[in-house]
């Protein structure tokens, strides 16, 4: 089994490389950027995820990318609502598909602040 400290290097490296990938049902590009890398080692208010959990969605964020390739429809929407904690309007989508060679079931949440990009969030299997 690969060292978390391995797999957090090979994952940035990885991820810092990806930029951005277009979504045909969003019919827009998803830009991957810091943020959604810090994600996933941390929850929606700074605090550090468990080893276990981390190590969790380093492992499948690889397939992030055929989620969102792929996706027919937007699986959830969270309509635009104001964040007091951002002090600007934040605006949630959810992508699910069934992807990866185990044919698993994955959900990527895109996340849009203000009037900027639609970003990557997070991504997790479906319980």
């Amino acid at each position: 089994m690969e060292s978390y400290d391995n797999l957090l290097e090979k994952r940035k490296v990885w991820y810092e490389n990806i930029g951005k990938v277009y979504c045909p049902c969003l019919n827009n590009d998803i830009i991957f950027n810091s943020k959604g890398f810090n994600h996933i080692k941390y929850n929606g208010v700074g605090k550090a995820r468990s080893k276990k959990e981390r190590m969790y969605r380093l492992g499948i964020l690889p397939l992030a990318i055929p989620v969102i390739k792929n996706a027919k429809a937007v699986y959830k929407y969270k309509q635009p609502e104001y964040s007091e904690r951002m002090n600007k309007i934040v605006e949630f989508w959810a992508l699910r598909e069934v992807v990866g060679k185990q044919k698993i079931v994955i959900t990527v949440i895109l996340r849009k602040i203000g009037s900027g990009n639609i970003t990557f969030f997070s991504i997790m299997k479906k319980k």
